[in-house]
């Protein structure tokens, strides 16, 4: 499980923290050296500054380039909704009759003019074209849901990534340490005419390989740390380490919840949603295939005496009422098509996520034999290996196996936990589970 805080520290020079006491001189210089490259350029005066997974993902959300243009679409989409609850206006006409003709008619003396107003009983279409938009927003809201996810998933395995490096690291240097310790002792030992000068050299290429080591993992925790920056749109790297850990202890959820939970992914909610606009849009076209009545209603003038009378009218368009017959068939199958593509998905994600189980369980396996069992049993052998080689019992080569056996087992434990933890991460961008205590930034 991750620990979560975020914190500013005042730490000590990293030296400080890593030797309990001084090797030889070569060594520290070399070791010092990584130690300086090890660090990316930061901002100006800046301070060591650790960096949670769940700050780390609340930047991504807030500033990653692909999600700024959501905004704009949810206010278009919004828009659209207003546009399609305003019906169809209501008309207002001035006729003038019998008027500037011959005779008795040249004047406005016999005219005969009439205001009316007309208008469409369409209430009902237009709330059909709302719900049309209000799907259409629906769709674009689980759009940036989808992107979210992702981003977050995205960000979380770059955070893992760069904890491993940083706990390889550390074991890096212990390992150069432990080295560095042995061939002082095997120097004594040759001096004193008790070892091979062999043992002494071959002690003295494992300091350097071990030196190459620790180089070679500071260069790709500075390409992560920068890939993790980039999340959020960062121009340079604002942390000098992130805050958590590898370890992991259970599993963090049943499978059968998992199962349940897959009914809500947004993946197979915007299908199920598409679904649902194409029902919407074929209410719409019969709604709008409907011939509507029209009403009219005025006042008539009639100039000759002055009198006045009501009009009222009413008007029907002629016809069958199938004209979007056409499109109602191909919307229909639009409908069957989503429908189906959210059962197909709905397949594919029941499957990737028992294969992530499978996956989850089979790391955490791992991590229980290595840290329970072959770690501690390798810790002890390397202990009765090397007494053994102080004696002339064992070989130089044969303590060297055991020390490389116990830290390829480290590296593996690492390994391990960073599979276990990616994994949980995916059924979590699968299931939006909270599987891990970072996911409330989510």
């Amino acid at each position: 499980m991750l620990f979560l805080g975020h914190k500013r520290t005042h730490k000590k020079p990293i030296g400080s923290r890593f030797f309990v006491r001084q090797s030889a001189l070569h060594a520290l210089r070399s070791l010092s050296f990584c130690l300086v490259a090890s660090f990316p350029v930061y901002a100006a005066g800046q301070l060591e500054i650790e960096l949670s997974m769940q700050e780390a993902i609340a930047r991504s959300l807030n500033k990653h380039p692909e999600l700024a243009s959501f905004a704009y679409r949810i206010k278009s989409a919004e828009g659209d909704v207003s546009y399609a609850a305003v019906g169809q206006k209501p008309e207002l006409s001035l006729v003038v009759e019998d008027a500037f003709g011959s005779d008795e008619y040249s004047k406005l003396d016999n005219s005969k003019a009439t205001l009316s107003i007309s208008w469409i009983l369409d209430g009902e279409l237009s709330n059909r074209r709302v719900g049309k938009f209000q799907a259409k927003k629906t769709l674009v809201d689980i759009e940036r849901d989808i992107k979210r996810y992702d981003i977050a998933a995205k960000t979380a395995h770059q955070f893992l990534t760069v904890i491993a490096l940083q706990d390889r690291l550390a074991i890096a240097i212990k390992a150069q340490q432990n080295m560095e310790k042995a061939l002082m002792g095997i120097s004594k030992r040759v001096s004193a005419g008790s070892a091979l000068v062999a043992d002494q050299l071959r002690a003295e290429v494992s300091v350097e390989r071990r030196n190459l080591n620790i180089e070679d993992i500071t260069h790709e925790l500075k390409s992560a740390k920068k890939i993790l920056a980039s999340m959020w749109g960062g121009a340079y790297i604002d942390f000098t380490s992130v805050s958590g850990s590898l370890n992991i202890s259970r599993l963090p959820i049943e499978f059968s919840d998992l199962n349940e939970a897959i009914k809500t992914n947004p993946r197979i909610r915007y299908f199920l949603t598409q679904e649902r606009l194409i029902e919407s849009e074929i209410t719409l076209a019969k709604e709008e295939s409907k011939n509507r009545l029209r009403f009219n209603a005025g006042i008539s003038r009639y100039e000759r005496t002055e009198d006045y009378g009501l009009t009222f009218g009413v008007s029907l368009p002629l016809g069958k009422s199938n004209r979007n017959q056409g499109r109602i068939s191909a919307l229909t199958a639009d409908k069957g098509r989503y429908l189906a593509d959210a059962n197909a998905t709905e397949i594919q994600l029941l499957t990737q996520v028992f294969v992530l189980y499978e996956e989850l369980k089979h790391g955490h396996h791992i991590n229980d034999s290595l840290e329970n069992k072959i770690i501690p049993r390798l810790a002890r052998a390397l202990e009765e290996t090397h007494k053994a080689y102080q004696l002339g019992k064992y070989s130089y080569q044969e303590w060297s196996m055991v020390q490389q056996e116990l830290l390829d087992a480290q590296l593996a434990l690492i390994d391990a936990r960073l599979m276990a933890l990616n994994n949980t991460v995916e059924l979590e961008r699968l299931t939006g589970l909270a599987l891990l205590r970072y996911s409330t930034a989510l």
